[in-house]
């Protein structure tokens, strides 16, 4: 009896000890529908600082001091992968415009996924844009898509794991080269569901040349991650990046608050 009783103890302890690990890889998966809303929002406050006689030609012409930016951002869109031959899949990217939508309804966009990889986009149909923004959006959504592209991860409850991503920030003439470190802590696996807390900071990433540059900055947010269909159902993530710039002509600070989320509900299609 207590040795059936120590088995019996071994194997319901290596179910439990299962249950709190998770394989984390994000992946489109075939023949199945990702319909998706993104909002982002960005605040920039910039405030041109000096001496008197500069601050007076800033009031000269006329330019806003503090300048105050607000950028919003609505996407909804349906996304669609095919069958699979040959190990890769189709995947349509169909915008649907809304109220605050920029994108024009009926846009939409075709590429490839080969799997376990980000996709590739092909081409894109949007006979409503004017042809400079249609190449820009392009661009951009490729850009999108290849922030899933996060490293395959066997991840305990309560664990974590890092992710670093260069960003650039255009000011004037210049343009600003940060780390942005991100930080992933798995809190809880629950319905073939896990749920991370996200940490952000920013660091230098290097001195740029003939500037002077002070930068710190900090965001947080969550992760719910489909087990089953390895994707987001939820991304959402809100920093903050403060800045001090100065050379020998001009002295700037740059507040900057930024909201990210995205929801996804997933189907068979």
């Amino acid at each position: 009896m207590t040795k059936y009783l120590v088995l019996s103890i071994f194997f319901l302890l290596s179910i439990k000890n299962y249950s709190q690990e998770i394989l984390f890889k994000v992946a489109y998966l075939p023949n199945k529908e990702y319909s998706q809303s993104m909002q982002q929002t960005s605040r920039s406050v910039i405030t041109y600082l000096g001496s008197n006689e500069l601050l007076k030609k800033i009031e000269e012409k006329k330019l806003e001091n503090p300048k105050v930016t607000l950028n919003k951002l609505y996407l909804k869109n349906i996304n669609t992968t095919g069958d699979k031959k040959e190990g890769q899949f189709p995947i349509t990217i169909e915008f649907i415009a809304g109220e605050k939508s920029i994108v024009p309804n009926g846009t939409t966009v075709f590429g490839h996924v080969i799997e376990n990889k980000t996709p590739t986009l092909d081409s894109i149909y949007a006979p409503e844009m004017d042809s400079i923004f249609k190449k820009a959006f392009f661009l951009s959504m490729q850009n999108v898509v290849s922030q899933i592209n996060f490293p395959e991860e066997k991840i305990k409850l309560g664990k974590s794991f890092k992710r670093e991503m260069p960003i650039s920030i255009p000011i004037g003439n210049f343009t600003f080269h940060l780390k942005n470190n991100i930080t992933y802590t798995l809190k809880k696996i629950e319905n073939k569901k896990a749920f991370f807390d996200i940490v952000q900071t920013y660091t230098m990433k290097a001195k740029e040349s003939n500037m002077s540059l002070k930068a710190s900055g900090s965001g947080s947010g969550k992760i719910i991650y489909d087990i089953e269909n390895t994707f987001f159902l939820l991304y959402e993530l809100d920093s903050t990046l403060n800045m001090k710039v100065a050379n020998d002509d001009v002295k700037f600070d740059v507040q900057s608050k930024d909201r990210t989320m995205q929801t996804f509900a997933i189907s068979s299609n």
